[in-house]
C-alpha cells in the first residue's frame, strides 16, 4: 500500500496534484484510519486505462504502455551537455531542440505552458531528475509526440524537495493523455533506481544514454524492477577515464585560468618580422660544398 507521498514519488507528480486527482475520484484509492492509501496494482491498471479525449480516435493513438521508447527517443533527442544554467534557460534549450527537429510547431506557446506548469510546483524530484511537461494538451501546436532528454554536468537549482541540484531533464511533449500518463509512469519507475541515475550522469555520448534508457524501460515493461536502497552517495556518478580527465581539466581552468597573451607592440611586431626574415634568408642560402 502506498501513501500520498509515496504515490507522488511513484508517478513523479507533486503531492498537491495527486491530492486533487484523488479528491476528484480520478485515482483509485481507499481510506484507512482517515488516510488515503493506494494499491500499486490498481495504480498500474489506472495508468494503462487512461484514454484520449473525445476529439481523438482511440484507434489512431498508440497505447502508451506498449509504445517502444525508441520511437520517441532518437539520438538527436538527447543533449548530453546542456549550456543552460537557469530553469528558464533549460526549458528554452530543450524546446529549441524539439523545434529544430520539427516535432514542435509552436515553441513560444510550449515554453510558456511548461513554465506555467513549473510555477505551480516544481517537477524536479529527489535524486536529480525532473520531468517537464504542460498541463494543457494543445494537439495542434505539437507536430508529433516527442521527448527530449538533457543533462547538466554541474546541476541546476530546480526546486527539488531535497534542495539539491537537478542534473537530468526529460521534456515531454506527448500530445495525448493516453501516451503521457503511461510513459511518465514508465520513466518514473525506470529512474527510481539511484544506480541508473548515476550511470546516466556519467555516460559520455548520446547513443550510450539512449541505450541505457531503452534497456531500463524494457525492464520496466517486462516487470523487472530491482530492489535497492537509496542513499545520497548512490546518486553520484562514477565517471569513466575520458570524463574524469575533462572534469579535472575544468577544475584546473577554474583555479588557474590560462592567461591571455599580451598584445604585441609595433616594435615587438617589427622585431619578430625581422627575426623571421633572417631565419628565412639563412634557410634559402645554398649550403657550402663539402671539401
Amino acid at each position: 500500500m502506498l501513501t500520498i507521498h509515496e504515490l507522488a514519488v511513484y508517478l513523479h507528480l507533486d503531492e498537491a496534484t495527486v491530492n486533487k486527482l484523488v479528491a476528484a475520484g480520478k485515482i483509485p484509492a481507499m481510506q484507512l484510519e482517515r488516510q488515503w492509501r493506494f494499491k500499486k496494482a490498481a495504480i498500474d491498471q489506472w495508468i494503462e486505462e487512461q484514454l484520449v479525449g473525445d476529439d481523438e480516435s482511440f484507434v489512431d493513438v498508440p497505447d502508451g504502455m506498449k509504445l517502444p521508447l525508441e520511437d520517441l527517443l532518437p539520438d538527436q533527442a538527447i543533449i548530453t551537455n546542456l549550456r543552460a544554467t537557469t530553469p528558464i534557460a533549460v526549458i528554452e534549450e530543450l524546446a529549441a531542440r524539439a523545434y529544430t527537429n520539427g516535432w514542435l510547431a509552436d515553441k513560444p506557446w510550449f515554453v510558456g505552458a511548461v513554465v506555467e506548469r513549473e510555477s505551480l510546483s516544481s517537477t524536479a524530484m529527489e535524486g536529480g531528475v525532473a520531468f517537464l511537461h504542460t498541463r494543457a494538451k494543445d494537439k495542434g501546436k505539437i507536430a508529433r509526440p516527442f521527448m527530449v532528454v538533457g543533462r547538466s554536468w554541474s546541476g541546476i537549482p530546480f526546486g527539488a524537495a531535497d534542495g539539491n541540484p537537478t542534473y537530468l531533464f526529460f521534456l515531454l511533449g506527448l500530445k495525448y493523455d493516453r501516451l503521457h500518463l503511461p510513459i511518465l509512469g514508465r520513466l518514473a519507475r525506470a529512474l527510481r533506481n539511484p544506480a541508473t541515475i548515476a550511470k546516466l550522469r556519467s555516460l559520455s555520448s548520446p547513443d550510450q544514454v539512449r541505450a541505457l534508457l531503452l534497456k531500463e524501460d524494457a525492464n520496466v515493461r517486462a516487470g523487472i524492477v530491482p530492489e535497492f536502497q537509496a542513499t545520497a552517495e548512490s546518486f553520484k556518478p562514477k565517471l569513466d577515464r575520458t570524463l574524469r580527465l575533462r572534469a579535472i581539466r575544468r577544475l584546473q581552468l577554474q583555479k588557474n585560468p590560462e592567461p591571455e597573451p599580451a598584445p604585441k607592440t609595433k616594435a615587438a611586431k617589427a622585431k619578430a618580422a625581422k627575426a623571421a626574415a633572417k631565419v628565412a634568408a639563412k634557410a634559402a642560402k645554398p649550403a657550402k660544398p663539402a671539401k
